[in-house]
């Protein structure tokens, strides 16, 4: 305690090597490929040029979630993946924990457990891979059908500026950043924002703008907008990353950092 105290110690440091006690680091990142449109657009993996979906939906109740690829590569002795890890809430009075499923991919693996939310999935190659996956690698809530969480090809994880704060816990954030990505072929601006939704156990759709920044493309493209003091998120409840172009299909990044602490 001596060392936090007299300031030799880096605090984020500690809290990602896990020296420091109901702490946990968060850091969530998310890309809209050629994806954010001239309404809201979430900075998650199905917000594309189609667009595939704009908006990411919670399933409306905890759920069963399949886990499947539209690639026949992603099976067992494949040059994609069999094996996924996935962090989710169970429900929202309940720390994130893992699940992991792995098989044959391309046609589907059920979850053994029910999530009310999935805020992250990562791919674990086997011997044979040449891709991490090669696939889109989708996690379908059962009964609502609700893609709650997507991996596309050859990314290995997901790539989603949303994150799920059960009752137990206080998410304290730090900074949250965006930019316009230089892929985009036009020039364009784009208004990026922290919006909440702080009653998830009661509804999953509406959300409370926090914070609203801008970027262009033909100027600041990239920034990262501090909390100081940290802003503090009292669970349960779910924090995300929108954005709303000037015009339709430019591609961004955006996520956000903090530090999730136990009530």
């Amino acid at each position: 305690m001596s060392n936090f105290i007299t300031g030799t110690t880096d605090f984020y440091l500690e809290v990602s090597k896990g020296n420091v006690l109901q702490h946990k680091v968060v850091n969530k990142f998310g890309r809209a490929v050629n994806g954010v449109q001239t309404t809201k657009t979430d900075i998650w993996d199905r917000a594309d040029a189609t667009p595939t979906q704009q908006i990411w939906l919670a399933p409306t109740a905890a759920r069963i979630h399949t886990i499947q690829s539209d690639s026949a590569s992603d099976v067992s002795g494949g040059v994609g993946a069999t094996t996924v890890v996935i962090s989710y809430l169970a429900d929202w009075d309940t720390a994130e924990t893992t699940e992991t499923v792995s098989g044959n991919l391309n046609a589907g693996i059920a979850m053994n457990n029910a999530a009310v939310m999935i805020h992250r999935m990562f791919v674990t190659p086997q011997a044979s891979s040449t891709s991490t996956n090669v696939g889109t690698i989708t996690a379908t809530a059962a009964t609502d059908t609700t893609i709650t969480a997507q991996i596309n090809p050859d990314e290995g994880q997901t790539q989603m500026a949303i994150y799920g704060i059960p009752s137990t816990q206080a998410l304290h954030i730090n900074s949250f950043y965006g930019s316009i990505n230089r892929a985009s072929a036009a020039a364009g601006s784009l208004n990026i924002s922290m919006v909440v939704n702080p009653n998830p156990d009661v509804q999953t759709l509406a959300f409370v703008i926090k914070n609203t920044r801008g970027l262009q493309s033909t100027g600041t493209n990239n920034d990262s907008f501090a909390f100081e003091p940290p802003f503090k998120i009292t669970g349960p409840a779910i924090v995300k990353i929108q954005g709303v172009a000037s015009a339709a299909d430019l591609e961004s990044s955006a996520g956000f950092n903090g530090v999730l602490v136990d009530n």
